[in-house]
């Protein structure tokens, strides 16, 4: 999109399409995860996004670039994945052990960041050397091998019946299940404010992440190599950073967890706004990708602990959806920002929103007090 077009407002379009597809149907894909097989609903969204980007892949390689198409296909990879992602979290705790929960989230997350970092890597290159037309086309395999990943997936004795929390015949109709669980993250203070914490935050990184590569040609006068080693960088500080919640016992100070590693990833950002030195942003990046994987984690293994099976699909739609219904406000923000005053104080001003709403609600006795604690271990009982 930059390279095509060069403009700084198309790469927030094309960012905002993407939000928008998980913001609008955050709440539905929560549903159907609680309603619906849950392995077959990741495996459908798999092959729905393949199939976007190979329609993709042709018709660049064909014809040429075109913006509506590629928006388009932005807004399905979008909303498939919103269907995806909470089918995805609600299974891990279906098919674990209580105490296996955060370190599968951190294998899961290891695994990613290597796939991740290689792949940020290589598609620069492949960019370069083959274009993206071919990039793109990889890219739809890659979720084809996903599908059938998932699909071959031994899950011991759950059977398909228990992949899903709600007999075939509903009791109650879709719109009383979003009801349902709207009200459930209202009255839990401890997951609400975590996830208006989360849409703040966001609301300051949107402003930052999707014009990385803004940064990596203006500030660092570098390519499509330059962006996907910082790209990289990231990815592999997600692993580390994942591995360390098990370990830590995380999950026990979950709220306190959470809060701290978005003020430190404030101010790396800040370092990276500061300085104009390709090894000082690519050393920034490894830790804003650990501090991301640790609090991440940390959260996502929290709420699966503490969140009921049956709740759990919801829940994620309803987090997904207060956490991102801003970011496209902030995308916007951005790219007026970076055209009015510059990349360097559009980082800035992620750096100095993230680090001063991470402290504000760390005053909350409720997000403090977030955690969950495994029954008969000493300390305060499981709370939310």
């Amino acid at each position: 999109m930059f390279t095509t077009t060069g403009s700084a407002a198309d790469v927030a379009y094309l960012a905002l399409v993407s939000t928008i597809g998980s913001t609008v149907l955050s709440l539905v894909g929560g549903t159907l995860a609680d309603r619906q097989d849950r392995r077959r609903l990741m495996i459908v969204s798999d092959l729905s996004r393949a199939l976007g980007l190979a329609i993709l892949s042709v018709y660049l390689f064909l014809v040429g670039f075109s913006l509506p198409l590629v928006l388009g296909v932005s807004f399905g990879l979008g909303a498939f994945s919103t269907i995806f992602n909470p089918a995805q979290w609600a299974l891990i705790p279906k098919i674990l052990d209580a105490g296996e929960v955060a370190d599968a989230n951190g294998l899961v997350q290891v695994t990613t960041s290597i796939f991740q970092s290689l792949a940020s890597a290589a598609g620069g290159a492949i960019v370069v050397v083959m274009g993206a037309a071919a990039a793109l086309g990889l890219n739809s395999v890659t979720f084809i091998i996903s599908g059938t990943l998932i699909a071959s997936m031994i899950l011991g004795n759950v059977t398909g019946s228990q992949l899903k929390t709600t007999p075939a015949t509903y009791r109650s109709s879709f719109v009383s299940d979003v009801r349902e669980g709207i009200r459930f993250i209202a009255s839990q203070k401890g997951l609400l404010y975590l996830t208006v914490s989360a849409g703040l935050l966001n609301l300051f990184f949107a402003m930052m992440t999707p014009f990385v590569v803004v940064y990596a040609a203006k500030v660092l006068n570098g390519g499509a190599l330059v962006y996907g080693s910082l790209l990289a960088a990231y990815a592999i500080g997600l692993g580390p950073g994942a591995l360390m919640v098990g370990r830590t016992r995380a999950v026990a100070f979950a709220g306190k967890v959470w809060g701290i590693t978005a003020f430190l990833e404030g101010l790396a950002i800040l370092v990276i706004a500061l300085s104009g030195s390709f090894i000082i942003a690519l050393v920034a990046f490894l830790g804003i990708g650990a501090l991301s994987g640790y609090g991440n984690v940390t959260w996502l293994s929290t709420v699966q602990l503490v969140v009921p099976s049956e709740m759990q699909g919801r829940y994620f739609g309803v987090d997904q959806l207060g956490s991102f219904v801003v970011v496209p406000v902030g995308q916007v923000l951005g790219a007026v920002m970076i055209q009015t005053l510059g990349i360097r104080a559009d980082f800035l001003t992620t750096a100095i929103g993230a680090s001063v709403t991470s402290l504000g609600f760390l005053l909350s006795r409720e997000m403090r007090g977030l955690r969950y604690v495994a029954p008969g271990s000493q300390g305060p009982s499981s709370q939310a």
